[in-house]
């Protein structure tokens, strides 16, 4: 594992081209893609007000609200995925769950590895302890993400707190949980803030780093903040960089292109040399891409590693 100081990393990043970068990344990235896929199986209604999310109650967007689905209908989209992807996520709106919500959701996870081969991952808000260890004897990796570092988050969200989101990821490493946290590039942040999420997350230790791109949905803030310049979209290069510094700050670590991919293009291609993961079908309130394509795309990377292997 290499440990590498701020100012390598800027420094890396200043200087080095995005190829350069990228294969540099590739030496650490495990040249198989690791699928996953998510259910957002409760949606809309959210009382915290994160500027980028459509399922906030400080937003009005167009999307379908509706609350935790059934037991089988979740059950049902795992099976859709069984044998395609490695891991499926079950991903919930709200701050955390509720007790029956939290023990319908510790049903459907038993009804998944009763019924499929996959691996399963919760995204459930702020969990407690006990909570923790539930998940614990199902063997499930949680999912919070940090969104950005610490210095930024007040930009982000002023309802919950950056140490309310390591509370739970500490608390889960110490439970002996694997962890998938990451956050959301594209939302005014600079790239020294990107190189400090990384970095935060390395200090934690976290087994999943998911790397969102900032998908503009009519209604909420940030899509207001992107229309009026006050927040500007990052250019395609300084995406693929920062893809590429997140698996070089952290090596052991999955890296995994998550939310708002579709953005890359064809360049998603390209960022497959600096990933361990992509997150495939649809996401929270958006579409994904065809899942053909992706499977594709993997395949011929695949390939390519393989023959260039030595």
């Amino acid at each position: 594992m290499i440990i590498m100081l701020m100012e390598d990393i800027i420094f890396l990043y200043n200087n080095k081209s995005t190829l350069e970068l990228l294969f540099l990344a590739n030496k650490y990235s495990s040249k198989k893609i690791s699928l996953c896929s998510i259910i957002n199986a409760k949606c809309g209604k959210c009382p915290e007000d994160c500027i980028y999310c459509s399922q906030s109650i400080y937003h009005k967007t167009n999307i379908n609200i509706y609350p935790l689905k059934p037991i089988n209908e979740i059950l049902e989209t795992a099976k859709k995925y069984d044998g395609v992807v490695e891991r499926f996520s079950i991903v919930v709106s709200g701050k955390k769950v509720n007790e029956d919500e939290f023990n319908k959701i510790l049903e459907a996870i038993e009804k998944i590895k009763e019924e499929t081969n996959l691996k399963i991952c919760c995204s459930l808000g702020l969990l407690n302890k006990e909570e923790l260890k539930e998940l614990k004897k199902l063997d499930v990796r949680i999912h919070n993400n940090l969104e950005t570092n610490k210095d930024y988050f007040k930009n982000i969200c002023s309802t919950h707190s950056y140490d309310d989101k390591i509370k739970v990821i500490k608390t889960a490493k110490k439970l002996g949980l694997e962890v998938c946290s990451g956050g959301i590039i594209s939302l005014g942040e600079s790239y020294i803030d990107r190189i400090k999420l990384a970095l935060e997350l390395r200090e934690l230790g976290v087994d999943s780093i998911p790397i969102n791109i900032f998908h503009p949905i009519e209604g909420t803030k940030a899509y207001q903040y992107l229309k009026t310049g006050k927040i500007k979209m990052l250019d395609i290069d300084e995406i693929l960089k920062t893809i590429a510094i997140f698996k070089i700050i952290n090596p052991n670590a999955e890296i995994r292109l998550a939310g708002g991919r579709l953005y890359l293009g064809d360049y998603q291609a390209l960022s497959l040399l600096a990933l361990d993961g992509l997150m495939v079908g649809d996401y929270l309130t958006t579409k994904g891409r065809k899942l053909k394509d992706d499977l594709k795309m993997v395949e011929i990377y695949e390939k390519i590693q393989k023959k260039n292997s030595y």
